[in-house]
């Protein structure tokens, strides 16, 4: 799972590299999923597998077109709540991340 969860996150930043070729190269990717409520524990587990699959990409220093590039973890809480999933959605759009993990 890791080892998908890292090739996602990297695909998901190449692909959307493009619109994120400022001065400083930073690739937004969102996640949403359920930190408060009933099952906040597979929401937790699954944001940490993203952090830390975004941790282990800026510690290898990824470069794209000879940039380097930052990826930042923007985390929504969807409390499992389809009301709350697309408040949280609609602010990772108006965030303008290049990708998601999620919905959980």
């Amino acid at each position: 799972m890791k080892f998908k969860l890292n090739w996602s996150v990297a695909a998901i930043g190449l692909a959307f590299a493009g619109t994120a070729m400022a001065q400083d190269m930073v690739v937004k990717i969102g996640h949403v999923g359920p930190t408060s409520g009933a099952i906040a524990h597979l929401g937790k587990d699954n944001e940490n597998g993203a952090r830390m699959a975004i941790d282990e990409l800026n510690a290898k220093g990824v470069t794209i077109g000879g940039k380097k590039v930052k990826f930042e973890l923007l985390a929504e809480d969807d409390a499992g709540d389809p009301k709350q999933g697309t408040a949280a959605a609609q602010k990772l759009v108006d965030s303008k991340v290049n990708g998601v993990v999620g919905h959980l």
